[in-house]
């Protein structure tokens, strides 16, 4: 599929021309002519770049770019102003609420082309550098810092819909001894081999990090109560019945797994959320290990 544009502008004449422009060009379009409707359809439409008239009515396009740099699921995509006003103090401004560049009216063809070419090519490399940076060394997990950013964006996202979420805290029992008995290398084989059962076992869509250490964290969306107590127990049969190898030595290992299941009505927060699960976590190692309590919120 080509690249993405939404285009946002109240004027159905330079709606679609900019659309005739940039379907010739290959793009994929979308575009809104009502400023109260971009974020929502950025959020189902997915754009790689948006071009956002400034002058408009109820939002203009200031306040559109503001609200789009705000929201958890948008603010990294590019954002290029169309505007008919000249003053530096205006184009100061849009660049200054994260605006990534702008075009003046009348547009021109070939500009409106190239200055979408050179937003997406920053995009591509900003999220090549951005995936390096939220990626766990020793797994290829999500980190911690971008585990919560994504569980905070899930949060959103599930109030939106009205829909249940769960945050699961996952410790392996007993991993100083490893440590201590097999060494750090037999360790990091269980840490690393944890989290590929882990993606193994989780729903296509639900989000798995490295918490620290021994501690894995997965998000799981749109879920029954049901359904997460299913997946902790697959999870915990899973790492059970492996057997971990290196150098000639194999072990069995168990991991304690918390979660607090937070019900659609529910006002709690990330923090809270976590909170609770680590509550969770700690009840199941202190009952005996190798299982898994869940609170329900």
């Amino acid at each position: 599929m080509g690249i993405k544009v939404l285009i946002v502008d109240d004027n159905r004449v330079n709606l679609r021309l900019l659309q005739e422009i940039l379907e010739d060009e290959g793009f994929v379009t979308q575009c809104i002519n009502e400023s109260t409707k971009v974020i929502e359809a950025a959020i189902i439409f997915k754009p790689d770049i948006i071009l956002l008239d400034i002058m408009m009515p109820v939002l203009d396009g200031f306040e559109v770019c503001k609200l789009i740099k705000q929201n958890s699921e948008l603010y990294n995509i590019p954002v290029i102003m169309i505007t008919a006003k000249t003053e530096s103090t205006d184009l100061k401004r849009a660049l200054e609420l994260g605006a990534f560049d702008y075009i003046k009216k009348p547009v021109d063809e070939i500009e409106v082309v190239a200055r979408i070419y050179s937003a997406y090519n920053y995009k591509t490399i900003n999220d090549k550098l951005r995936e390096m940076a939220i990626r766990d060394g020793l797994t290829g997990l999500y980190n911690h810092t971008f585990l919560l950013e994504l569980f905070q964006v899930e949060l959103d996202k599930a109030k939106r819909i009205n829909s249940n979420i769960a945050f699961l805290m996952i410790d392996i029992d007993y991993f100083k001894s490893i440590n201590d008995t097999y060494g750090h290398m037999m360790g990091d084989v269980v840490i690393r081999e944890i989290s590929a059962l882990l993606t193994d076992t989780v729903r296509t869509g639900d989000i798995i990090g490295r918490y620290g250490g021994e501690e894995f964290s997965i998000v799981l969306t749109e879920v029954t109560n049901e359904q997460a107590l299913d997946i902790c127990d697959r999870i915990r049969k899973n790492v059970e019945q492996h057997v971990f190898e290196v150098n000639g030595n194999s072990i069995k290992v168990t991991v304690s797994i918390g979660v607090c299941l937070k019900k659609s009505q529910s006002t709690a927060s990330k923090n809270d959320i976590i909170k609770i699960a680590d509550i969770a976590l700690y009840e199941a190692k202190k009952s005996g290990r190798n299982k898994c309590e869940m609170t329900i919120i």
